[in-house]
């Protein structure tokens, strides 16, 4: 996710379409996201719901974004990992009214929690690993009240649109889901019935859209494993458009779904997004949801937000088109594995950004890498790992969890060089046990040390727990041909007692000029 906020960067030309690409607008985007929860609930998910595994989602749902309501049917199949296993929870708001719960045909009873869990008991005890399933009846006004506002009507142009984004604890606001960071669905189909005006975007595939007198029902399709956090719905009267991405597997479908009043710009600014994804699939492999398709959808928030093969976009930066497209490989085929490691998902989504610049439009590298730095040591404090999951504001702090963790990666890919930081990458992205699920810090930790050969404990513990930043203080003489250099070392906060980092040094004189490399280890 991205959002738009501080620090000038200029502008930013490709000979696709011209863009703005600033500090300013990667900040105000934070800086809106994090503002927006305050006041909100959390829910991270019901710990009851980690003894059955979560198959697939049928979601059917009722929406007209004139009217601020939602009605519908969750089935869910799964699978008891328990013996004993006669009572289940999902995460739902008791804001909204469940009509009937489904069984075989029977109703169940169940009881609403004041903190949003839903407990529904069953007629039997089910056989432990034996796939069955649910049926969740249910309507009502959602209260959007914590992340970034999970359930949304608002407008454009005089029209009404309804949009979700459900990142990190608001799914649960708007339909029946098992909201941990542990079970992802293996597959879902999204059915929408709105009128007859709108288009529905969401994930997959549109496999059919059908009139049904005043209305149209959509249905979606999308065979890859989802987090919960992930399925969306944007529902308005979108112009639709499709662009082409040659890929190394093929041609790939970006479809655009684009407010009619922006649509001549967006035609004109989306096709930017072409060398951006040709670039992550050469650097990091093969586009992840290779059989279905890439897209956006604009909404009404002041950012964007990576739902998987569908980014909701505020618009069509290029920063921002990159930032959540970087996404559907770090943070939709791997995800974080806690909202403590969300840099797993936004440190990686922010830098591939100034990659994206690196290989693109070259100019703007050193920029960003500037403007990144100073964000990350315009205060003394804070580390990478999130210490706050309960704050949202913290778990998305644009200095820590999205400037700070780019660098740390920066950091990494010099310590260890080029060839074997993106080797390492590419390896966390295709381990079985990872690839299309949910992954930590040890792992690609694990990942790095592997592939390089370095033990990276003291790293991490500097740098990605530890708080705040050196600063380096360098004095040079010369006597004849020796040249002699003293480095020293001040930390900005007691958590670190000294940044052990290979650091470079240009020398210059002479018709002369080299970079020397110290490994530093103590001032």
């Amino acid at each position: 996710m991205k959002i738009i906020w501080g620090v000038v960067f200029l502008i930013f030309s490709l000979s696709l379409s011209a863009q703005t690409f600033t500090t300013k607008e990667f900040n105000s985007l934070v800086e809106s996201e994090s503002k927006s929860f305050h006041q909100g609930k959390t829910n991270k998910g019901v710990l009851l719901a980690n003894n059955y595994d979560l198959k697939y989602h049928r979601l059917e749902w009722q929406i007209d974004p004139t009217v601020y309501y939602i009605s519908g049917a969750v089935t869910s199949y799964f699978e008891p990992l328990v013996s004993g296993f006669n009572e289940m929870y999902f995460d739902f708001s008791n804001a909204l009214t469940i009509d009937s719960i489904v069984y075989n045909g029977t109703n169940l009873s169940f009881s609403q929690s004041v903190a949003d869990v839903l407990q529904i008991f069953l007629p039997s005890v089910l056989p432990q690993n034996v796939l069955d399933s649910i049926t969740i009846f249910y309507q009502g006004v959602p209260l959007s009240t914590s992340g970034f506002g999970s359930f949304i009507q608002s407008s454009h142009n005089n029209d009404s649109i309804i949009w979700t984004l459900s990142e990190p604890y608001g799914a649960l606001e708007w339909w029946p889901c098992k909201q941990n960071l542990n079970d992802k669905i293996d597959s879902i189909d999204i059915i929408v019935t709105t009128p007859l005006i709108n288009k529905v975007g969401s994930q997959g595939l549109l496999v059919s859209e059908t009139s049904a007198g005043p209305n149209k029902i959509y249905h979606w399709k999308h065979c890859y494993p989802i987090a919960a956090y992930l399925i969306s719905v944007s529902i308005t009267n979108y112009a639709a458009y499709t662009d082409v991405a040659p890929l190394s597997a093929g041609n790939l479908n970006i479809l655009n779904y684009v407010f009619p009043e922006d649509s001549a710009t967006m035609v004109y600014q989306s096709p930017a997004v072409i060398p951006v994804i040709q670039l992550y699939d050469t650097l990091f492999g093969e586009y992840p949801f290779m059989n279905e398709k890439y897209g956006h959808a604009q909404f009404g928030w002041g950012g964007g937000m990576e739902h998987q093969t569908m980014s909701s976009m505020y618009n069509f930066s290029f920063s921002l088109m990159a930032h959540e497209l970087a996404h559907q490989w770090f943070g939709d085929k791997v995800t974080c594995g806690s909202w403590e490691e969300i840099w797993l998902n936004e440190g990686f989504a922010t830098y591939l950004t100034g990659l994206s610049h690196k290989y693109i439009a070259p100019t703007w590298w050193y920029i960003w890498r500037e403007g990144t730095i100073n964000d990350v040591i315009s205060q003394p404090d804070g580390s990478v790992f999130c210490t706050d999951t309960t704050n949202v504001g913290r778990i998305f702090d644009g200095r820590l969890s999205y400037s700070k963790g780019a660098y740390l990666l920066r950091m990494l890919e010099w310590k260890i060089g080029e060839q074997n930081f993106f080797q390492g990458v590419r390896n966390y992205l295709t381990d079985v046990n990872l690839s299309y699920a949910y992954a930590m810090t040890a792992h690609f930790k694990t990942h790095l040390e592997t592939i390089s050969g370095l033990n990276l404990t003291e790293f991490f513990n500097d740098w990605y727990y530890g708080e705040g930043h050196p600063s380096y203080q360098v004095t040079w003489g010369q006597l004849g041909n020796n040249v002699t250099f003293t480095v020293n070392q001040t930390q900005s906060h007691p958590s670190v007692s000294f940044y052990e980092m290979p650091i470079p040094i240009y020398v210059k004189g002479q018709g002369f000029d080299t970079t020397f490399v110290f490994d530093h280890q103590f001032s």
